[in-house]
């Protein structure tokens, strides 16, 4: 991943919601399996947009399972594993995406290796071409930041600071919670991994590429769409007030 990745979630199980936003010129893609009513076939089709509309697609799982090979074996081209809290979670984390000797991935023809005709070219690169992204998102996590960072195999250390808002107690962008985040920034970037994440608008962005992070997942489909409709229809509903009130 060279320079700053600007990605975004999605969370509605239908294709039209990544070619939009592949439209607007997000860079990556992160189907969300862990919040999101998503099935297995429904995160195999938004794979399938994904490549279409030639944006990197990532799933975040909801946890280290049998998730991780249906995302990759479905065409992710890696996964976002949340609430890693310790260095053997980190470690449960880079032996389900690799396979042996690397890790303990199982071999399946799926649609990522042409449902099994192109397995033995699959097996050859898909652990240095898969990409395993480890979220630290709670106080527990931020504890064992260094240990976690330190971990081989993980390629980005992102950071969930809405679930370390409420981990720690402290609102979102106070000073406690402000040092947690730069604190699991700075033990991945002393480790040499690249850092991510999650921000609500482009200020933030803009504040942690600062910082050296270098994915960016902004925002959502879900939360674009109540956001847009929330302006527009609260500018319809004052401007149609004002229409009343004149021919009252």
């Amino acid at each position: 991943m060279e320079g700053p990745v600007l990605g975004t979630f999605v969370s509605v199980g239908h294709a039209a919601s990544v070619e939009i936003l592949a439209t607007q010129g997000f860079e990556a893609v992160c189907i969300d399996a862990e919040h999101a009513a998503l099935g297995p076939a429904e995160i195999e089709s938004l794979i399938r947009a994904c490549d279409v509309s030639r944006v990197p697609s990532l799933v975040r799982v909801s946890g280290v399972g049998a998730e991780i090979s249906r995302a990759l074996d479905s065409g992710a081209r890696g996964v976002v594993v949340p609430r890693v809290e310790t260095a053997e979670e980190a470690a449960a984390a880079v032996a389900a995406v690799r396979y042996p000797p690397a890790g303990t991935r199982g071999a399946g023809p799926g649609r990522a290796s042409a449902y099994g005709s192109a397995l033995p070219r699959y097996l050859e690169t898909a652990n240095d071409d898969t990409v395993l992204v480890i979220q630290v998102e709670t106080r527990r996590g931020v504890d064992n930041a260094e240990e976690i960072a330190a971990v081989e195999g993980i390629d980005v250390v992102f950071v969930g600071p809405g679930d370390l808002a409420v981990s720690l107690g402290v609102p979102g962008g106070s000073p406690a919670h402000s040092a947690a985040v730069e604190r699991i920034i700075g033990a991945a970037t002393a480790a040499g991994v690249l850092t991510g994440i999650f921000c609500l608008d482009s200020a933030q962005v803009e504040r942690w590429a600062g910082a050296g992070v270098r994915l960016f997942l902004l925002g959502g489909d879900l939360l674009f769409l109540g956001s847009t409709a929330s302006t527009v229809a609260s500018d319809a509903l004052r401007r149609l007030a004002t229409v009343k009130a004149a021919t009252a």
